[in-house]
């Protein structure tokens, strides 16, 4: 399992640092993609946690991740319209609440969070915004593993995801502290103020990965799909950068406000 790990990692990441790097129709390939499949799975983990998703779900959700290569207020005006169309779908293809309600978030979690990580790459210094909130994101993930398997003895989610422990996730967001603060001077951050993000940034990584755990929880299945061995699914790949993304975009944001 660790050699099929390593394998698609030494593959997967340089075609995922690529498209990050060179952006525009590279970029908006990984989010069609990314989006695609990642919905194609959240609708089979609903299915298998009995919630029936329509197939529209799937472009609906798509598009509004695309959207992110607009304006912010079209993104918006196009996620919000997203929302009412799959809500509606539910509602007269299905008549229940869970469907109408695992639409709704579904939409706002795959094409909503992707759509602001693509916001983030197509807005002023993209590429560097972007670098900073993978390289953070990747750091989180690294971080956690190792002091996971060295230190973890306390559970942080049991009921969750056994696996991960205070331990872990402590060496995660302090991973992601010191690579934030290491970057500073690519966002044009002050050094304290990128430290805070790193770490914000890593509880948002941790955070995307309990998500995603909770999801295959409910329907109690291991692994998102098989898209990529010895990771699972694309979900399980992308469940954090989902979250970083954002929070990435609300970062950048605010360092306009105050430092633009």
């Amino acid at each position: 399992m660790f050699g099929e790990r390593l394998v698609s990692s030494l593959i997967f990441a340089p075609i995922v640092a690529g498209a990050f790097y060179l952006g525009n129709v590279y970029f908006a390939a990984l989010v069609l993609l990314v989006s695609v499949l990642g919905a194609i799975e959240y609708r089979k983990i609903m299915s298998l946690a009995g919630v029936e998703i329509h197939a529209a779900f799937v472009f609906i959700s798509a598009v509004v991740a695309l959207a992110g290569f607009l304006r912010p207020s079209m993104f918006v005006a196009t996620l919000s319209g997203g929302a009412v169309l799959v809500l509606s779908i539910a509602l007269i293809q299905y008549g229940t609440a869970p469907s109408a309600m695992y639409s709704l978030s579904g939409e706002m979690y795959i094409g909503g969070l992707l759509g602001s990580l693509f916001l983030l790459r197509a807005g002023p210094d993209g590429r560097a915004w972007a670098f900073f909130t993978l390289l953070i994101t990747w750091a989180t993930d690294v971080g956690a593993y190792i002091g996971g398997i060295t230190f973890g003895k306390h559970k942080l989610a049991p009921k969750i995801s056994p696996g991960k422990s205070w331990e872990g996730a402590l060496s995660g967001v302090a991973a992601a502290a010191i690579v934030g603060g290491a970057l500073a001077g690519s966002v044009g951050l002050p050094l304290v103020y990128a430290v805070i993000a790193g770490g914000f940034l890593g509880v948002l990584a941790e955070l995307g990965d309990l998500v995603e755990s909770s999801l295959k929880r409910f329907a109690n299945v291991k692994d998102s799909g098989r898209t990529i061995p010895g990771h699972g699914g694309i979900l399980d790949r992308f469940d954090s950068l989902l979250f970083t993304g954002a929070g990435g975009l609300l970062i950048r944001t605010l360092h306009g406000l105050f430092f633009g």
